[in-house]
């Protein structure tokens, strides 16, 4: 299947993904209110670092290991490493629901919440489920859309019947559980059609210490990514936790968009990479760098001056506290994406998997010791602050660890320098401009102002020539000539 057929369908699964909580974070936020949102998501970052545990790195493995076999066409191999992957997960799923369950018990933090841990504990048993790295590997992208948009009308037609009372965040806790132990269940039922599990002259031992690798630095990513809502609720309060989780939401309902061609290309450079096509990994290479820079830049610009409204037209009057702070965490977007392709789809293709490891302790290390010094001063921003020096900081490691692997690729380029000065220069005009446009309204502004920013931006990027862009208008051109 073409890149671009894979691209389209991972972006309409984005935009399955992305509407969803668009249309129902603004119902569910003024329904519980900060506090108990907060509440509901304090748990859910707790129980990251368990539902982590569960898979011990094999969707990240798997996609690595299945590309090779799938690269070569030894199928037999292909069913026999998803087999023993499988199964291990199986294990240590059972093994991270009793570690839950066990921790719940001794804390008294946790154990307030107690009902709230058992009933996300559910998708921590039927994590083991999670073989995402499959239909990756078979480029199936269309499949995964389907069965995403089918769970997501369930699930919304479900959240509004029952959801009316600050009182039913035990129900919304159960409404982010159920699809994802339902997506889980159907996936597996779905490979079925595919092939039977190879269960003969099974070899778990070939995978562990590429695994656990994997396992350490995705656990020490899942800290550093949500040991700021687990800070903020041991440290503050849950309202705090309700506020800083809803600037994150925000930003975060962007950032698929940016990394979706990464999961698209990934395959395709984990082949190169192993083939040692240097010339194909490095189109591939720009092919999402390039992306990155051109989505990320006016992205990021967008996020920061319309945040205002994002926050009052989804979240309500009472996240206003959450303004600051997404303005604050909105550059992560870009840092974000570039450090977590070449982390997964550049650095451990080329069994960089220690380095990626002593990367990730040193971000857990720096993000720790910032949320522990700002949290006290600046509250959620405090925590906003410590996430983006973090993000920065890694990302520019993990740049600096790729130009060791190739020396002569460059990731700043005239192109991407000029995107980059374009996309400043574009939001100056419109930070000016939209002081007249908000007298219309939020609504109104979040609709104008993108499609204005776009307009000129893009105008401009065609006019200085800009390779990528360029390419795309002609892409567009054609595509428009066939119908």
């Amino acid at each position: 299947m073409s890149v671009s057929k894979n691209y389209l369908y991972n972006v309409l699964l984005i935009i399955s993904n992305t509407v969803f909580p668009i249309i129902t974070f603004p119902y569910v936020s003024r329904v519980l209110m900060p506090e108990y949102l907060g509440k509901v998501y304090f748990v859910q970052g707790v129980i990251g670092y368990f539902l982590i545990l569960s898979v011990l790195g094999a969707p990240n493995y798997g996609i690595k290991e299945l590309s090779k076999a799938k690269g070569i066409g030894d199928w037999e191999e292909f069913k026999k490493i998803f087999t023993e992957l499988f199964l291990m997960t199986v294990l240590s799923s059972v093994v991270s629901l009793g570690i839950l369950l066990f921790t719940v018990s001794i804390y008294g933090r946790f154990y307030q919440e107690k009902m709230i841990f058992y009933i996300f504990g559910l998708q921590v048993l039927f994590e083991c489920f999670h073989i995402n790295h499959f239909f990756i590997v078979m480029e199936n992208h269309k499949r995964r859309l389907i069965r995403s948009f089918v769970i997501r009308i369930l699930s919304l037609g479900f959240l509004f019947y029952f959801i009316k009372k600050p009182s039913d965040y035990y129900l919304y806790a159960l409404l982010l559980v159920i699809p994802e132990v339902i997506a889980r269940i159907i996936d597996v039922i779905t490979v079925r059609k595919y092939f039977n599990f190879n269960f003969k002259e099974l070899r778990f031992k070939r995978h562990m210490n590429s695994m656990m690798v994997i396992f350490l630095y995705l656990f020490t990513i899942g800290i550093y990514g949500s040991i700021d809502t687990t800070m903020l609720g041991i440290m503050v309060d849950d309202t705090e936790v309700g506020l800083y989780s809803a600037a994150v939401k925000m930003y975060r309902m962007v950032l698929p968009v940016i990394l979706t061609l990464g999961t698209v290309l990934s395959p395709r450079i984990i082949g190169a990479i192993k083939r040692k096509e240097k010339s194909n990994i490095y189109k591939n290479l720009d092919v999402f760098i390039d992306y990155c820079f051109i989505v990320g830049v006016p992205a990021t610009v967008l996020m920061v001056i319309l945040a205002p409204e994002f926050t009052l037209l989804f979240s309500g009057k009472s996240f206003e506290g959450a303004i600051s702070t997404m303005m604050i965490m909105s550059p992560c977007l870009g840092f974000l994406a570039l450090g977590s392709f070449i982390g997964g789809q550049v650095l451990l293709p080329n069994d960089l998997e220690k380095d990626i490891l002593i990367i990730s302790i040193a971000g857990v290390f720096i993000n720790i010791g910032l949320n522990y010094f700002l949290i006290p001063i600046y509250l959620r921003n405090g925590a906003a602050l410590a996430t983006l020096l973090t993000e920065v900081v890694i990302a520019l490691i993990k740049v600096y660890k790729m130009k060791k692997v190739y020396k002569d690729y460059s990731i700043l380029n005239r192109d991407r320098n000029i995107t980059i000065l374009v996309g400043i220069g574009v939001s100056v005009f419109i930070f000016w401009i939209i002081q007249h446009i908000r007298v219309f309204g939020n609504l109104i502004t979040l609709l104008t102002m993108p499609i204005l920013y776009g307009i000129i931006y893009f105008l401009i990027l065609i006019l200085l020539k800009n390779k990528r862009v360029g390419e795309w208008f002609e892409f567009a051109k054609k595509k428009v000539r066939l119908h």
